[in-house]
């Protein structure tokens, strides 16, 4: 078996390893200082694979509303309107909303606030935490780009490559409170595809931001970031401080 195979069947395990279910979620009674994490999930995932983090931040006390949308085989149209209508339905009567997002959660959230930057009101707009999220496009979706593991992931498969074309770079960088997490524990199957530090799947470089309000590199792998106790709670430090505890 090539080496080549070996690292495309990893790369497509990495991303693709949980279904979806159907999104229903009841709507919270809110009270006046209850604050709303909206949390979404990466390709190929489900609302399950952010279940350790969902808790959490319920413990640290904050309501979560865990978005659960499917990615395989759509194209980037269809998941944008997806998860348009699940943010829309979970902040719909919260007094003040948070966002979350792993890997291409983070552009799903980006590209929701740029869409809605001047419908949320400043009193109700939190903090914005992107983890793993390849902002500028994947090196390693390029190397596959014309694999047939690619061609069924779809449009939302190829939006995730780098260029001009990339998901992330056609949207805007908004003028938010933005932490960045980004992974440092690469794949020995991976590597030789990234010239600098990566997650196995998203460089670092990838994850900054220009206007991002602070930025950390974690050692862990693309998979691991969002169960990871210390993403954890690097994330929740965020959200209550507005920078990570460096």
């Amino acid at each position: 078996m090539s080496r080549k195979f070996v690292s495309l069947i990893t790369f497509w395990t990495l991303m693709t390893l949980a279904g979806c279910a159907s999104f229903e979620k009841t709507v919270p009674v809110y009270k006046p200082s209850d604050e709303l994490v909206v949390l979404a999930h990466g390709l190929g995932r489900s609302d399950w694979s952010m279940r350790k983090l969902e808790e959490q931040l319920e413990t640290a006390g904050y309501k979560v509303c865990s978005l659960d949308y499917p990615t395989i085989g759509e194209s980037v149209d269809s998941v944008l309107s997806e998860t348009r209508h699940q943010i829309d339905a979970c902040i719909v009567s919260a007094p003040k909303v948070h966002f979350v997002g792993h890997s291409l959660g983070g552009l799903v959230i980006r590209a929701y606030l740029q869409e809605h930057k001047t419908t949320i009101e400043p009193a109700r707009m939190g903090k914005v935490v992107l983890m793993g999220t390849p902002n500028k496009g994947s090196e390693l979706a390029d190397h596959f780009s014309d694999s047939w593991l690619m061609k069924v992931g779809g449009g939302i498969s190829h939006a995730l490559m780098t260029g001009n074309n990339s998901l992330g770079n056609t949207l805007e960088e908004i003028n938010l409170s933005i932490g960045v997490i980004a992974g440092t524990k690469s794949s020995s199957l991976t590597s030789e595809r990234f010239d600098g530090l990566n997650d196995g799947l998203v460089s670092v470089e990838s994850a900054k931001l220009k206007n991002m309000s602070d930025f950390v590199m974690i050692d862990v792998n693309h998979t691991q970031m969002r169960s990871s106790s210390e993403v954890i709670e690097q994330t929740i430090h965020f959200l209550q401080n507005g920078r990570f505890r460096h």
